[in-house]
């Protein structure tokens, strides 16, 4: 019998995107599935050893959720794309996230 196949695609390299094509393809392949990844252009980012270059930005993702709520204008704010990845990436280690 022909092994079940899947095909996810990463289309970002920012840090909330960064998870879900990693977590879906290795619990597929957990499960039995024949898993390929494609990377679009953007998406090549995951693909590196040192991953510390991927940020996020928080006026790029009006839905991400934030401990404190903050004006658009705020968000715009050189320096607010450095503070959104480090709470993000405290956030992670905190739940235990890769």
């Amino acid at each position: 019998m022909e092994p079940k196949k899947m095909a996810i695609i990463a289309t970002k390299g920012t840090l909330d995107w960064a998870y879900p094509p990693l977590i879906l393809s290795s619990t597929a392949a957990a499960l039995g599935y024949e898993v390929q990844v494609f990377c679009t252009f953007y998406g090549l980012s995951l693909l590196r050893k040192d991953l510390s270059g991927i940020r996020i930005s928080p006026l790029a993702n009006p839905a991400m959720p934030m401990p404190v709520p903050m004006p658009v204008l705020v968000q715009a704010l050189p320096g607010m794309e450095a503070m959104a990845t480090m709470m993000m990436k405290n956030k992670m280690k905190a739940k235990g996230v890769a």
